[in-house]
């Protein structure tokens, strides 16, 4: 991007990075510590960050001083000789003096402080506008594996990819998952060849948060986020119990079990062992097409995560490893009762294997005698061999990828100032081949395509926080050369502006870019005859977005209510186009030339109807569009509207939990099969509007929950899936068309189960 196309904001504040630099020392965090029947000071009570050595002590006057910790978020403990100690849990440093007070032991008996939480959580903190996905909200759908974890969630669309694969694919703002970028605490993650499957290959209950940020994602996370971020936090291994194990099975026949286990290995690390298994050995074919809905599966995915966390250092080392096997295609019984032809070639087969083999390391450490100042170091490798045959149309993949940076950050101001500088290093080696038969009389049609490719980008960036008053403009600089792609300039500047402490407004506007894989971007193409025409040589895909949000919490009729607005506009600059509406037969790889944009609008409305029930309403629409052979139509399915009413119940002892929510689907475009010669062979033009409904309920006493619940209880299903079930290796056959559930009803139940660490304190 030329020099000169800079926002002048954004290049002005680049160019006072040295100046703040320049006048920088440690923050301190001020206060006093009083009784709180009393009111008087307590002279010498003490003050320290809870799991650290640093502390100090209040003066004649109860008055403290304490330096910041080493990171954020943070927990400070006062406690007195004959008082209760009190915890205040910090996301930031204060703007003002705190004030600790402190009530006397022997005037109360044995209590329970419980706070009861939403399981989305929308932050008025961040710079971005960010939903938290916690735990108790992931525990709300059976989410065995992260693609299932947004079914109760308006900002992730969640739909198959195709009509045999079982594979679910993701879309936010409107576009498709790999707009977002999907990383494991702020590492690249699901990338590469795992872009269609990755989400199937993270179990659910590995995840102790996600964070979804909408718009252009900040220049120290990496280039790739052009809608957003999805960033999965794993459970911590310093916070485990000794062993947990959650056991699960539906009235489809899948079965899954997790396993974890944590070990402390010192006082300040731990080591968390995590195991999941998947089965599924069914033939199920509900809407009697003569193909299985759902593949056989067996999957085993092992983790091992080791976690040391220091006062001034901290480390960790990840590993996983994963067997993925389908086998699918069509039912050997249904076929054989129903005639359907096969050419003399037997029974139209998918197999698909996933093996992969990750790691991540992470080290940090904060300067000796100030701790404004730190160093972070990231490295991570991947190893992922993916093949899949469908019929006579065979994949193979492999990728060997690495990624380092190195972060350094410092407090300006006083603190309230930040400024990060970094560099990265992306290295990706990738083969890819595909071939395909097709049975066409009197010829047999033969493609090879051979899509290897190796990239390496290394990268700078820098960024700076600035905070006065009210107002906080982050300003960032990303440069990243590409040795196939050429060099790429990203700016990018957020803005979050408090109205008070419960109303904040914000904006965004950033630059982005990734490198397709078109094959595995359109992995849904395997399971149909179409003949992939490849034209001219597709290169990056780069984007602006720009980006607005309103949040407002506030109290209304004695309840509690938040109520949010976003909306963005993505416009692309390149884009490589998957287009399926030149020919029914066909699919169609070629670069954008015309326009290519997504508008989005989201409204949310959480309120607390009384202390036991939590409702949440959603309502997004879209208008996405791209030039197809220059027409500039709908992306095809892709809903106009989007609705979500959710309804939680939690009983005052919490040992019940009862969930329901109802999304609702508008109608979208399909694409174009008329030219397809008979009336079987074809698809209406739009997707109609439907609804889904789903339930839970749970029961929790001590170490044991016992879960029950329903997907797609209307059984809602889209009962035309494929195009020529029955001649699967002839030219029309098509299972990629999916625009709703494949599933009728499902019914599922598990359990989990706990064993509490021991905290006893002598």
């Amino acid at each position: 991007m030329p020099f000169h196309r800079i926002p002048p904001l954004l290049l002005l504040l680049l160019l006072q990075l040295p100046r703040f630099a320049a006048g920088t020392h440690a923050q301190t965090i001020t206060g006093t510590v009083k009784a709180a029947d009393s009111g008087e000071v307590l002279p010498g009570a003490n003050i320290y960050w809870l799991g650290t050595t640093q502390g100090t002590s209040a003066d004649m006057n109860g008055a403290f001083t304490i330096e910041s910790p080493a990171q954020w978020p943070a927990s400070l403990v006062a406690s007195f000789v004959g008082y209760k100690p009190d915890t205040l849990k910090l996301m930031q440093a204060p703007a003002a003096a705190m004030t600790f007070k402190l009530r006397w032991a022997a005037a109360i008996g044995p209590f329970e402080v419980v706070e009861r939480t939403q399981g989305t959580q929308l932050s008025t903190r961040s710079i971005n506008a960010t939903e938290q996905i916690g735990q108790k909200e992931l525990k709300r759908a059976a989410c065995c594996d992260l693609s299932e974890s947004f079914e109760t969630n308006a900002t992730v669309d969640v739909n198959y990819s195709d009509a045999v694969s079982g594979t679910k694919t993701i879309r936010m703002l409107g576009l498709d998952g790999k707009y977002a970028q999907m990383s494991l605490e702020n590492i690249p993650f699901v990338r590469g060849l795992s872009t269609s499957s990755g989400l199937t290959l993270i179990p659910g209950t590995w995840i102790k948060d996600i964070n979804l940020s909408k718009g252009a994602g900040t220049a120290v996370n990496g280039p790739n986020a052009m809608t957003g971020q999805i960033d999965l936090c794993l459970l911590n291994p310093l916070d485990e119990p000794p062993l947990f194990v959650n056991l699960y099975g539906n009235s489809q026949g899948r079965m899954e079990a997790n396993v974890h286990a944590a070990q402390r290995t010192g006082a300040n690390s731990a080591n968390l062992l995590l195991v999941h298994g998947n089965w599924f050995d069914r033939a199920m074919d509900q809407n009697s097409d003569g193909l299985l809905d759902m593949p056989r599966t067996k999957r085993v995915n092992v983790m091992n995560r080791w976690m040391h966390l220091g006062e001034r250092k901290s480390g960790q080392f990840t590993v996983r490893a994963v067997h993925d096997e389908r086998v699918g295609g069509q039912d050997a019984m249904h076929a054989a009762d129903n005639g359907h032809a096969h050419h003399g070639m037997g029974l139209y087969r998918i197999d698909v294997l996933n093996r992969m083999l990750d790691g991540i390391a992470k080290h940090g450490w904060v300067f000796k005698g100030d701790a404004s100042k730190s160093i972070g170091l990231i490295a991570s490798g991947r190893w992922h061999e993916s093949n899949s045959t469908y019929g006579l149309r065979s994949y193979a993949g492999e990728q060997r990828s690495a990624y380092a940076s190195a972060v350094y950050q410092q407090l300006l101001r006083d603190g309230n100032d930040q400024v990060k500088a970094g560099l990265s290093f992306q290295y990706d080696d990738y083969d890819e081949r595909f071939a395909s038969l097709r049975h066409d009389a009197p010829t047999d049609t033969l493609q090879y395509l051979d899509l290897g490719r190796t990239e390496r980008m290394p990268g700078a960036f820098a960024e700076h926080t600035l905070k006065r008053e009210r107002l906080t403009v982050v300003s960032g600089l990303r440069f990243d050369a590409n040795d196939r792609f050429g060099n790429v300039l990203s700016p990018r500047v957020h803005a979050k502006y408090d109205v008070n402490p419960l109303t904040v407004l914000r904006a965004s506007i950033g630059h982005g870019f990734r490198t397709a894989n078109p094959l595995v971007e359109n992995a849904a193409v395997m399971a149909s005859s179409r003949y992939i025409a490849l034209e001219g040589t597709l290169g990056m895909e780069r984007a602006w977005n720009f980006g607005a949000s309103a949040l407002r919490k506030f109290k209304w009729l004695d309840r509690k209510w938040a109520i949010g607005i976003d909306a963005y506009h993505t416009r692309f600059t390149q884009q490589v186009i998957a287009d399926m509406d030149r020919d029914p037969l066909t699919l169609a790889l070629y670069m954008l030339d015309g326009q290519s944009f997504a508008n989005s609008v989201l409204t949310d409305v959480q309120v607390d109807l009384s202390r036991a029930f939590q409702l949440k309403l959603s309502h997004r629409w879209y208008e996405v569009r791209s030039t197809y052979d220059g027409r500039l139509l709908e992306r095809p399915f892709t809903p106009s509207h989007r609705g979500l009413i959710d309804l939680a119940f939690t009983s005052p002892a919490e040992h019940w939990r009862f969930d329901i929510n109802l999304n609702l689907f508008g109608e979208g475009r399909l694409p174009g099969t008329r030219p397809n010669p008979t009336e079987e062979l074809r698809f209406p033009e739009r997707s109609p509007a439907f609804a889904t409904l789903h339930a839970q309920l749970t029961y929790s006493t001590g170490a044991l929950e016992i879960y029950l619940g329903g997907e797609n209880l209307t059984s809602t299903l889209q009962q035309q899936q494929v195009i020529a079930p029955d001649d699967p290796y002839g030219p029309y056959f098509d299972a990629s068309l999916i625009w709703g559930p494949t599933n009728k009803a499902m019914l599922y139940g598990g359990l989990r189960y706990s064993i509490k660490r021991n905290t006893k304190q002598p």
